[in-house]
């Protein structure tokens, strides 16, 4: 038996989200007939609760569903389609999630459609195969022993650290003194990895955009003296965006004053400059894209750089289609549909007063020649 928690219209305008909660085992001590109240929670969602995601329960009993014009879910998660699960509420207050790994009451059932903990949302089922492959391949944690430490490949991997297509002064990676991951053990070797780039790529300037974060002692984190004297200087700007800004509202102010603020930030300091978020995946992916297209890659050249985040070893992939999302809402269409993907980020911020083309030129000099 095939579990299947959506099913499309016939003419794919609309979808119905199904949960029998016959399906799948629930937490000890929960009745299906405690079930208050059940929503959608997804990448369409932002992964809240929202009232217009409520399910109602039909005359089968345990049967909650939902119907939604398909245009109000096509917002991707990280896999580059939409992905949801679903919350459910007891009688209680307890809130438990049913997901993709939430076991299921037959061995013989399953569903096809997922990644991860989440169920994924295919107008073609031809990618089945592909998320599959995501799944095996680039979720996978990898641990010290995993890697060849005297390859420079390796550690390039580990650190997350690369320079940005198209540029000779920008480089990209992971935080120098934040440890997103602290049970892993590749974390005090990925740490000293990045500042041990940091300091050989002679950088100069930091842009950091998950604001200014303090070092925790309890975690051992501490900043390195070349980087306090980067700070010493004035040469760290501090912005603090969102996942959810530089993907799903990359059209708005927000999104516009961080690339501005980016921009004057490269113009008036010296180079070369690391830009980082967390991970260095998302925020980072985000605006060193913006920053290669302006500086002349290509859409294949940038999808690439993007995707080699995947690879790091920390258990996190990103599509290069979610990020395609987001130029979908800055140009209005896929970046790929572009024969000069370059103008037309130049264009989009010049004839909305974002940036001038003086600022823009000024921008490619810092970043391709560094000055």
């Amino acid at each position: 038996m095939t579990i299947h928690p959506y099913t499309l219209s016939d003419d794919k305008k609309n979808i119905t989200f199904s949960l029998n909660l016959n399906d799948f085992e629930l937490p000890p001590g929960v009745h299906p007939d405690s079930i208050k109240e059940v929503f959608v929670t997804a990448s369409f969602t932002a992964w809240r609760k929202k009232d217009d995601f409520a399910m109602q329960r039909q005359e089968e009993k345990n049967l909650w569903t939902l119907t939604k014009s398909l245009d109000d879910v096509d917002i991707p998660g990280n896999i580059g389609f939409p992905e949801f699960n679903f919350l459910l509420f007891t009688d209680s207050g307890t809130a438990f999630n049913i997901g993709a790994k939430t076991p299921v009451t037959g061995s013989n059932q399953s569903c096809e459609e997922f990644f991860d903990y989440n169920f994924v949302i295919l107008k073609d089922k031809n990618y089945l195969s592909e998320i599959k492959g995501y799944g095996d391949n680039l979720l996978k944690i990898l641990s010290i022993k995993d890697y060849d430490l005297k390859n420079p490949e390796a550690q390039a991997r580990i650190s997350n650290v690369r320079k940005v297509p198209h540029t000779n002064y920008l480089w990209r990676g992971y935080h120098p003194y934040i440890k997103s991951r602290p049970a892993f053990d590749t974390e005090e070797l990925r740490l000293k990895l990045v500042n041990k780039a940091i300091k050989k790529n002679k950088i100069k300037s930091i842009i950091t955009l998950c604001g200014n974060e303090k070092p925790q002692k309890g975690l051992n984190e501490k900043i390195s003296r070349y980087i306090r004297d980067i700070q010493k200087k004035g040469n760290q700007l501090f912005l603090d965006t969102t996942y959810e800004t530089v993907y799903f509202a990359s059209d708005s102010r927000e999104y516009s004053n961080t690339v501005r603020q980016i921009a004057d930030f490269i113009i008036s300091h010296p180079a070369p400059f690391y830009i980082h978020c967390r991970l260095g995946s998302d925020r980072t992916g985000s605006m060193s894209s913006i920053l290669a297209a302006l500086c002349g890659a290509s859409w294949e050249e940038i999808k690439e750089d993007y995707e080699m985040t995947s690879k790091a070893g920390f258990g996190e992939f990103r599509s290069a289609r979610l990020l395609e999302y987001s130029y979908k809402n800055l140009l209005g269409m896929s970046p790929s549909h572009f024969q000069n993907l370059q103008k037309e980020v130049e264009d989009y911020f010049t004839e909305r007063d974002i940036l001038s083309h003086d600022q823009i030129e000024k921008l490619r000099n810092k970043l391709i020649n560094g000055f």
